[in-house]
């Protein structure tokens, strides 16, 4: 392509191009992907209000009554425990004005959803119960209950889809979890999750930056790679649906674990998998160069327990993390800049953008590629 070519490309283009690359032509994706609105509007359209996208955890929602809300690039929905014990995912928004029902973030209702606006209410399933002061018009009840979008759990952790007919969520993630099974990650049942957080960088760039450990070295001298080295860091299986990697923990730089496993799955989780929890990082869009940032951690009761030092450790290098995003996309602005080629440690990272290229441009998954390696731990 000569320059001029390239100059007449759109950014979806020049997206499209990059995406589908194998990994030895693997690069960084031009940096208009990272600012453009017309991607950013068709990752919402085609991947956001399209796909399997995680958004809290299940042991947190024990109770009938307990829910979470939130905004999924600019759905109001919310979670919620019904009396029959079933979890759904209704929309958040009145039928009657429009008026957002639950405040977002994680609450308990006794009975009903009940609008702050004129009172209207609903039950816990989204059936339209009562409206008051209303003793003339009929109003079709049924024609004017809670949209119910798709709800799935995959071993704790629920997963909305905000579009039609979906794959099932189990073979979204299909075997992933043959590769850990030490783990034992079907006892997990204690859960707890921090404050979100906004930061100033485009999902994409979150996502990247979780699920890759070359940054670790120098990122994160002072905190993560001092437990999880970047040398021992090292790629298990995966494709465009979802990424495997591993690496050793150390205290002192003496092994004190046998392994992790980090779990990237595309558009917005990624978890680290150690003994007895699962801690985590989920990205949400809400703008071309903003994104709503949720951690946590579901396990053991054991295992999910932390002391102050512990949190203050995690405090550290999320900031840490922060600071390189926006860092980075402050970089995305430059006129003549351009990705470079990925290198090993970043393997995942073109995983990634070849999921992307599977749901903006409508191409089939990559195939399964694993490592030698990862067979011996797999069942």
């Amino acid at each position: 392509m000569n320059a001029m070519q390239e100059k007449r490309m759109s950014a979806l283009d020049r997206l499209r191009e990059e995406a589908i690359k194998p990994l030895e032509e693997a690069h960084s994706l031009s940096f208009t992907a990272y600012t453009d609105e017309s991607v950013y509007a068709e990752e919402v359209k085609k991947i956001f209000h399209d796909e399997w996208v995680f958004v809290c955890q299940e042991p947190e929602l024990g109770n009938p009554g307990d829910y979470f809300a939130m905004t999924l690039a600019g759905e109001p929905i919310s979670v919620i425990r019904g009396r029959d014990g079933q979890l759904r995912t209704l929309s958040n928004v009145c039928r009657h004005r429009g008026t957002p029902l639950l405040d977002e973030g994680f609450g308990t209702v006794a009975k009903y959803v009940t609008c702050p606006y004129h009172a209207w209410s609903y039950d816990l399933a989204g059936e339209l119960q009562a409206i008051p002061y209303n003793e003339l018009i009929a109003v079709d009840r049924e024609r004017h209950r809670l949209p119910q979008f798709q709800c799935g759990v995959w071993n704790g952790l629920v997963f909305v889809h905000l579009g039609d007919a979906p794959k099932p969520l189990g073979e979204r993630f299909a075997h992933m979890a043959d590769y850990f099974t030490e783990f034992e990650v079907g006892r997990f049942d204690t859960a707890s999750s921090g404050e979100p957080q906004v930061w100033d960088a485009n999902w994409k760039l979150v996502m990247e930056n979780a699920m890759e450990s070359y940054h670790l070295f120098k990122v994160h001298e002072p905190t993560l790679e001092r437990v999880s080295p970047t040398r021992g860091a090292y790629y298990l299986a995966g494709s465009s649906e979802w990424s495997l990697t591993g690496g050793s923990l150390t205290t002192g730089w003496k092994r004190i674990d046998r392994r992790y496993v980090l779990l990237s799955m595309a558009p917005s989780f990624v978890g680290i998998l150690t003994n007895g929890n699962l801690g985590w990082l989920s990205a949400h869009p809400t703008g071309p160069a903003r994104t709503m940032i949720r951690s946590g951690v579901i396990g053991t009761g054991k295992g999910t327990r932390s002391d102050s030092a512990s949190e203050q450790f995690t405090q550290a290098f999320f900031e840490e993390d922060r600071l390189i995003c926006e860092r980075v996309q402050n970089g995305m602005s430059a006129v003549k800049g351009r990705g470079g080629k990925l290198v090993d440690l970043e393997r995942v990272v073109a995983d990634f953008h070849q999921f992307l290229a599977t749901r903006l441009f409508d191409l089939p998954p990559t195939a399964f590629c694993e490592e030698p390696e990862a067979r011996a731990t797999r069942n």
